[in-house]
């Protein structure tokens, strides 16, 4: 099987083509943004679609939606004349500040890069498909590579590298009301995995493990670990507009497409 990895430089490529290559029989290649160098997909069975600007605080819509949006529509088009399968990396972010995190539920994005994800998925289920199109909505990734991210990275690893550099983290001060749903890359990468193996069909799925901690719990284990102080700042301005307080994956339809998982807890991962 031959596998197209899209976005082959950014953190969950740089763990995804790893984990696919552990099949003997799978080939696998990757690709990053190159306005004027695009793919030819007719060569490949299945694409992996993981590139994208992912920056939250992005203004330029016209970027975000010419690489984020226009680019995987044509990227669909390929894949569906060619006969070759996808999957894409949506995102949590197109559910907006809510507590409904059903992929039935209502979507209410908040930036630009979460409106490019709501478009397309919202786009690629209304065309005739001769494929297999499965699209993830991911909630807050973590793990191995996130210095990749650059000033984009989970607050995981900024903590872990405040303490280290700066001997204190700093966290904003409602940081014991905002909850997320830590999710390890590499269940992330299992599923992908899983899903190209045993699921013939398609639609949109939560990925998380369904669980939350609050910011605050996680930086004050890692302040532990580290032997440092949690400073408190203001949440900054900019944040302000695109504030959620929780996300949580509700795994319902996960679980009906491919049965309860056990998915690694951030704890765990911290610990090791």
């Amino acid at each position: 099987m031959k596998i197209l990895v899209t976005g082959d430089k950014g953190f969950i490529a740089h763990n995804m083509i790893p984990w696919l290559r552990q099949d003997p029989d799978w080939q696998v290649d990757g690709w990053d943004w190159d306005p004027k160098n695009w793919p030819d997909i007719s060569r490949y069975d299945w694409v992996i679609h993981l590139g994208a600007i992912a920056d939250m605080s992005c203004t330029d819509t016209e970027a975000i939606m010419k690489q984020n949006l226009d680019f995987s529509q044509w990227l669909f088009q390929e894949c569906n004349k060619y006969g070759v399968h996808l999957q894409y990396a949506s995102s949590s972010s197109v559910y907006g500040d809510t507590r409904d995190f059903s992929e039935y539920a209502p979507c209410r994005p908040q930036t630009g890069y979460a409106w490019s994800k709501y478009l397309f998925d919202r786009w690629v289920l209304q065309q005739p498909l001769n494929i297999f199109v499965q699209g993830f909505r991911y909630f807050n990734v973590y793990g191995r590579h996130m210095h990749l991210r650059g000033n984009r990275a989970n607050a995981i690893h900024k903590w872990r590298e405040q303490a280290q550099k700066q001997g204190y983290i700093e966290v904003w001060e409602t940081a014991e009301k905002i909850r997320r749903d830590w999710t390890w890359v590499g269940d992330v990468c299992r599923l992908h995995v899983d899903f190209i193996k045993t699921v013939n069909g398609s639609g949109i799925w939560n990925v998380g493990s369904g669980l939350t901690h609050s910011f605050l719990d996680i930086a004050e284990h890692i302040a532990e670990q580290e032997g440092v102080d949690v400073r408190f700042i203001p949440v900054p301005e900019a944040e302000k507009v695109r504030m959620r307080t929780t996300t949580c994956a509700d795994l319902t339809n996960l679980k009906a497409t491919i049965g309860k998982r056990k998915w690694l807890n951030v704890y765990e991962w911290l610990d090791t």
